[in-house]
């Protein structure tokens, strides 16, 4: 199993040595805003999740849920707020930094190295954090090998446990849709995140792969020590398997409880879920 307590790093957030308490969230957005000229996406958005926290961001289409991942993951600097891993402020800092300080995340529409080997799109993830420097490399010196060794090893483990070690070979392209989702996964985790942030991970998938991608989540969860914030249409999906969730809507958050409050809340309802869809969650 990989370690995820040194997820946190010099080059973007506190070193390994912080200890952060147990009564900070393990991410949280404060006021958070996001203006695009008058359009506002995202307003005064407030999220508190919870070490180790399987918890869901759910919403109607341009409700202002990829906005808030795209800011979390530092693809965008907000307008206005903050957000805070582990009470630490990580506000605007580069997507490879956010990485580092230990936040990582998955799309919507999968992005892998598809002509890479399903092991090399792991061996990605990992580079994130390796030590050898460039000459090293260039040299092959002694430490560039041993960690070259020692990352291939860790690679062919976590695929094991994510359940695709008889495909390490394969062309990423050459997966079914299912091990794709799950390849992509695979690669946000060998970045030894503290907080995995999954974008629809059960789009396009069938109810099989549906059901074995909510036993995945759930045993990554437990298995890595994660805090996941899971965006998902898939109602099955997110009632099923989180424990708390927050409801948006034009930007605005309209709700936040457990699965069985925001099923019953009247404001969700009208803005989203509607009768039909809450009787089949």
């Amino acid at each position: 199993m990989l370690d995820t307590n040194d997820a946190f790093d010099a080059n973007g957030a506190p070193g390994t040595d912080s200890a952060p308490s147990a009564d900070l969230p393990a991410l949280a957005c404060e006021s958070v805003t996001m203006r695009f000229g008058g359009l506002t996406a995202v307003d005064g958005f407030n999220l508190r999740v919870p070490k180790g926290a399987l918890y869901g961001l759910i919403g109607p289409n341009g409700a202002g849920k990829t906005t808030v991942f795209n800011i979390v993951s530092g693809v965008l600097r907000p307008s206005a707020g903050a957000v805070k891993l582990f009470g630490v402020d990580v506000t605007g800092l580069s997507p490879d930094r956010i990485a580092r300080s230990g936040i990582a995340r998955t799309f919507q529409n999968i992005r892998l190295f598809r002509n890479l080997t399903v092991l090399d799109n792991v061996l990605v993830g990992l580079h994130l954090r390796r030590e050898a420097n460039l000459a090293q490399a260039m040299l092959a010196l002694p430490r560039h090998r041993a960690e070259e060794t020692q990352m291939a090893a860790t690679a062919a483990q976590l695929l094991e446990e994510i359940g695709l070690a008889g495909v390490s070979h394969y062309r990423a392209s050459a997966l079914p849709y299912g091990r794709q989702r799950r390849l992509e996964i695979a690669r946000a985790l060998a970045t030894k995140p503290a907080v995995l942030l999954l974008d629809e991970p059960a789009a396009g998938m069938n109810p099989a792969e549906t059901e074995d991608l909510m036993r995945l989540i759930t045993d990554i969860r437990n298995r890595f020590s994660l805090t996941i914030l899971l965006i998902e249409h898939e109602m099955k999906v997110v009632m099923g398997i989180c424990e708390r969730m927050t409801v948006l809507d034009h930007g605005d958050t309209i709700a936040e409880g457990t699965p069985d409050e925001i099923q019953r809340n009247d404001r969700v309802i009208k803005a989203y879920l509607g009768g039909g869809a809450v009787a089949r969650a």
